[in-house]
């Protein structure tokens, strides 16, 4: 007579193989998880929590309290590269996104080649900065036979310096910048066209509305959270100019410091081997600039979210007429 094993003993012997693969599989995705979060956390917390560390002590590694940011908002090259970064950042945008809108609205009405042309407006994207700096510095040359002053030239325009001269440097630089990255916003803006339904179109030319009204009533307005999205990296990106006014104008931001930045200003003070560096007055502006992308982005969420813009004139409003 054989030993027979009892049948209780196998009752709870398929919920337990249950539950350890459910286990096993929450684990694999924890583990896919991490690595994301271990590279956010080493590459950007912990460096901005060592970054405003340094930002309140000297060059001896004393705390100082909040001298570096008193000195930094009193110091005349700072001071510059603040304005700059603004004007260039709001130039920047202003002349970026209405026109990638514009762009990618007609090539949204484009019936045939409409791959040939994303691909010309995506070729300067893959281009490195530096290349381009070097090609618009070539294109835009001072010199008088230059390919840009040979047009203005056959104009009857008088040559120009543009990067060299310090009241349009700035602004032959941003356009530098704007026709590098602006196929990135054309793409995106023309991806945002492909998803509005139609029948708004088709119920607004019932009512008789021509084709600007529609683009203007219509079609703006449904691309909201594109240019909230769009907004916000290019703002990103216009405040952290670097590697094209670094390119032109080299360290010092020439011509006249025209094209001197705040990231300019971190850099001198924290890596550079030609200026005397103070780590606490990079950290400080580093800092600073921080803070200035994080209240940028806020106030344009808030304007952005719900009722915000129309709360925000109804203040403005009150104001005035008290």
């Amino acid at each position: 007579m054989g030993f027979t094993i009892p049948a209780i003993l196998f009752i709870g012997e398929e919920p337990m193989k249950h539950s350890k693969l459910k286990l096993l599989s929450t684990l694999e995705w924890y583990l896919l998880i991490m690595v994301p979060v271990f590279g956010t956390v080493v590459f950007s917390i912990i460096p901005l929590f060592l970054t405003f560390a340094n930002s309140l002590q000297n060059m001896a590694e004393n705390f100082v309290g909040l001298v570096n940011y008193e000195l930094l908002f009193a110091n005349s090259e700072f001071q510059q590269a603040f304005g700059n970064t603004i004007y260039m950042g709001i130039l920047g945008i202003l002349m970026n996104i209405p026109l990638a809108f514009v762009l990618a609205t007609m090539l949204n009405n484009v019936n045939r080649g409409k791959s040939f042309y994303k691909i010309c407006f995506l070729l300067p994207l893959i281009m490195s900065m530096v290349t381009v700096a070097l090609l618009f510095k070539f294109i835009f040359s001072a010199d008088p036979n230059s390919i840009a002053n040979s047009v203005l030239r056959f104009f009857g325009a008088a040559p120009r310096g543009f990067f060299n001269d310090p009241t349009m440097s700035r602004e032959t630089v941003v356009f530098m910048a704007v026709w590098k990255g602006i196929g990135y916003n054309v793409i995106l803006f023309f991806a945002g066209l492909q998803t509005l339904p139609r029948e708004y179109y088709e119920a607004a030319q019932i009512d008789g509305a021509n084709e600007f009204k529609q683009w203007f009533y219509i079609t703006i307005p449904c691309m909201r959270n594109i240019f909230i999205f769009v907004y916000i990296t290019t703002a990103i990106n216009v405040l952290r100019r670097f590697t094209d006014v670094f390119t032109v104008g080299g360290e010092p931001g020439a011509p006249a410091g025209s094209m001197f930045t705040i990231m300019m200003f971190i850099y001198r003070n924290s890596f550079s081997t030609r200026w005397s560096r103070d780590l606490g007055a990079g950290s400080a502006a580093s800092v600073v600039l921080f803070f200035l992308i994080i209240t940028i982005t806020m106030i344009n969420v808030y304007l952005t979210e719900g009722d915000g813009v129309k709360n925000f004139l109804s203040r403005f409003r009150i104001k005035r007429s008290n």
